[in-house]
């Protein structure tokens, strides 16, 4: 009989772990941000036309350029994505994780949101679909993938 042993697996810092959200809080964090984002857009659609808010999305520019238009054709649905990312929550652990680090997520998914936007556009547009939607689509999927390198660095100090 062979007897095997295997080092013992140094755990991450408490401070790595209280920063980071679990996979139960990752997947709650996307769920609230695109609630958030779904509600806000039910208002800035209600104000703006879907096809403004589609054309202003889906048009060429740098990253900035996107950034200001989506800002301007769609403040609510920004803001409350913003908010929601930056309340203090999830306490799956006990604390929630601290402010940099939410302020860092909700960076990250405008900028998941954005890109996404402008993707999902051209996907739906390609395949004939209606641009809102793929624009719908396209935002929570950007947020969902702005996401995964921080679910990954979670696990991967777990």
């Amino acid at each position: 009989m062979t007897v095997t042993t295997s080092r013992p697996e140094k755990p991450a810092p408490a401070t790595a772990r209280r920063c980071l959200p679990s996979a139960a809080g990752t997947a709650g964090l996307w769920l609230a941000c695109t609630a958030a984002m779904a509600a806000g857009l039910l208002v800035d659609a209600w104000r703006i036309p879907a096809a403004l808010l589609v054309s202003g999305c889906g048009a060429p520019g740098s990253l900035a350029e996107l950034a200001w238009r989506h800002a301007t054709l769609m403040p609510v649905s920004s803001a409350a994505m913003a908010l929601a990312a930056l309340l203090p929550w999830p306490r799956t652990q006990g604390a929630a994780p601290p402010l940099a680090a939410r302020a860092i997520c909700a960076v990250l998914m405008a900028v998941g949101m954005i890109l996404g936007a402008r993707l999902g556009i051209a996907a739906a547009l390609s395949v004939d679909a209606p641009p809102f939607g793929g624009m719908v689509l396209g935002m929570a999927a950007g947020m969902a993938a702005a996401l995964l390198p921080g679910h990954a660095l979670s696990v991967w100090l777990r």
